[in-house]
């Protein structure tokens, strides 16, 4: 029998029949008939097996024999012997077996190393004229570049070793759907993929690299379906089905699932514990995706461990999915700051990506709009207009007027831009005029980059009130009221301003009364003067609750005791409470009622003549 034809047609069972027929007729191993043996039960998953027949085996010095040995060793998590050995065997034989399978043992102690070693087995596979295994490299070295987040690269290295296999006639299945599965990937996270790749789905993992592009068109029960077929044909081995398991939560969470993602989340990570890291990481990684969305605040710690794992790896296509949903965790705590350090770390993981690409490995998409946008250009200008009155240009401290912000709020709010008609009716109302809007404008543009027909932000604007508004449509209330710190420019009469000054308050009580909690509900009550909303609030305190003894409603008189001694009777139409048994009321109140500019909204505070301290308030 021609083996290398068998290896090249796939006739692995065949060719590994023939082999040990042959060995067991001879008393003294025959190397080369050892070597293909070793190859066909590797190839068929079969190599404990043989190692059990020929318990010699292991003692053989032939160099193509001892590299193939270093495979098996690696496989069972001697990496330092496995390591050792397929140096020893290059050494001592130099060729495209033992360069292959010196960059298979050493791809965890460097990615960069293994693909040197790949190019050399390509080198000497060329040299000796064997485009079968050419194609081999090259399947080797594409799946290795969508491991670095080279997608391109990727994809190039695949379709090369498909088009050297269709004009050789290689039939080598596993081969074939190697490159196929490499060029698939790199298309999905390229954002190229447009029709479902082919697979042979005879083969072991087929139906696992299927689901995985189903995944990526929009076909998340297929995709599912596909995972858990191959999960009830493969045998119970914990290192085959972690994989398998990571994969059918993301399924889940695509569908919504996130409970029952949850639960094959902590199945994954139980079977995964006391593996070897590569298995382990994919159970950890399996049980945290659901956990980061349902209880962020119990998944960052575990994820940012995990992420450094698969930095220093690397493995680009996991660091970047975790970073991911670290990124999205910290967000819904309020730590944006966090999340963007997060995303900065992970950059190289992340900047080859495409934008279907992120969505393929951050799902639901939904949960992520918010971290892909922070992957978006940062915006040079930044508005802080809820509750202050500050604007930053490209980190450094914006004066602005009055007219001058409520024309940034409108464009903020408009991004696609305004005409000088829309603009003056939004900003001055019904009187406004498109000249006088002109006018500004220009004024405006002498200071920062805006375009005119239509009117627009040049390079994007951050916005507190638009990102508060987007968390609260996204019902991630807790990083909305991270950066609510009060009214929309409260001063402001423009009827743009009050519109979204409004919207968003409405915004916020809903969503505050319907899945807040009554802490969250009675903290921000306290801060604005709404006596709807204090009875809202009020009304979801139990009887015997004592913030209903901190929380009055009505009209009241405050004495205010100025700086000189003098004091001052005035109106507080605002919660007032007791603490320490000192008579408190919400600062922003307290200022209004005083027709005080407010400047801060912490610590003590006064301004000129006043005090903050109340001495006496009647009913």
């Amino acid at each position: 029998m021609d083996l290398e034809a068998a290896w090249s047609a796939g006739q692995h069972q065949e060719g590994l029949a023939w082999c040990l027929e042959r060995l067991c007729q001879s008393r003294v191993s025959d190397p080369l008939l050892l070597r293909y043996a070793l190859e066909f039960a590797l190839e068929l998953g079969q190599e404990n097996a043989l190692l059990a027949q020929f318990p010699d085996l292991t003692q053989n010095q032939d160099p193509e024999v001892q590299a193939l040995l270093s495979r098996i060793a690696w496989q069972r998590g001697q990496l330092s012997l496995a390591l050792e050995a397929a140096q020893l065997a290059y050494q001592k034989s130099p060729g495209f077996l033992t360069a292959y399978t010196l960059s298979t043992v050493a791809v965890l102690r460097s990615p960069h190393e293994a693909g040197r070693w790949l190019r050399e087995a390509l080198r000497q596979a060329e040299a000796v004229g064997q485009p079968q295994r050419t194609v081999q490299a090259a399947a080797a070295l594409a799946l290795l570049e969508v491991t670095l987040g080279a997608y391109a690269q990727a994809e190039v290295w695949a379709g090369w070793g498909l088009r050297v296999a269709e004009t050789i006639g290689l039939k080598h299945p596993a081969l074939r759907n190697t490159l196929n599965m490499a060029r698939g990937y790199a298309q999905v996270l390229g954002g190229r993929l447009a029709t479902l790749p082919s697979m042979d789905t005879t083969q072991p993992d087929a139906w696992l690299v299927q689901g995985d592009f189903l995944l990526a068109l929009g076909q998340a029960e297929a995709a599912l379906e596909a995972y858990t077929n191959i999960d009830d044909q493969l045998s119970p081995i914990r290192a085959r089905r972690l994989p398998i398991l990571a994969r059918k939560v993301r399924a889940l969470l695509e569908l919504g699932r996130l409970e029952e993602a949850q639960r094959l989340g902590l199945e994954a990570k139980v079977l995964g514990e006391e593996t070897l890291d590569t298995f382990r990481d994919w159970g950890e990684l399996a049980y945290l995706l659901p956990v980061s969305l349902l209880a962020p605040s119990e998944a960052v710690e575990p994820l940012a461990g995990l992420l450094g794992r698969f930095l220093r790896r690397p493995s680009a296509p996991r660091a970047a999915m975790t970073a991911l949903y670290l990124a999205r965790a910290y967000l819904s705590l309020g730590l944006e700051a966090k999340a963007r350090t997060t995303l900065a770390e992970a950059s190289w993981a992340l900047e080859g990506l495409s934008t279907e690409g992120r969505a393929f490995l951050a799902v639901p998409k939904a949960f992520f709009q918010e971290v892909f946008a922070l992957l978006e250009p940062i915006p040079k200008l930044r508005l802080h207009f809820l509750g202050s009155e500050t604007a930053w240009l490209e980190g450094a401290p914006l004066e602005l007027t009055p007219r001058h912000q409520e024309i940034l709020v409108a464009l903020a709010l408009h991004p696609a831009g305004l005409t000088a008609e829309q603009l003056a009716l939004r900003v001055w109302g019904e009187g406004g005029r498109p000249e006088v809007a002109k006018a500004e404008v220009q004024r405006l543009r002498q200071r920062l980059p805006l375009v005119s027909r239509p009117y627009r932000i040049l390079g994007g604007v951050w916005a507190d009130f638009v990102t508060v508004r987007e968390r609260l449509l996204r019902g991630n209330l807790e990083g909305a009221l991270a950066l609510f710190g009060g009214p929309l420019l409260p001063g402001s009469n423009a009827p743009v301003v009050l519109e979204a000054r409004e919207e968003l308050w409405s915004l916020l009580k809903k969503t505050l009364l319907s899945q807040g909690s009554s802490q969250q509900a009675f903290e921000t009550a306290m801060q604005e003067e709404d006596p709807e909303f204090w009875e809202s609030v009020l009304a979801q305190l139990t009887p015997g609750d004592p913030r209903r003894a901190l929380f009055q409603t009505g009209s009241r008189q405050a004495r205010i005791r100025r700086t000189d001694g003098s004091e001052e009777m005035c109106p507080l139409p605002a919660p007032v409470f007791r603490f320490n048994g000192e008579t408190m009321v919400p600062l922003r109140v307290l200022a209004d009622a005083l027709n005080w500019g407010l400047k801060s909204t912490g610590g003590a505070q006064n301004n000129g003549n006043y005090s903050v301290q109340i001495t006496h308030y009647e009913r």
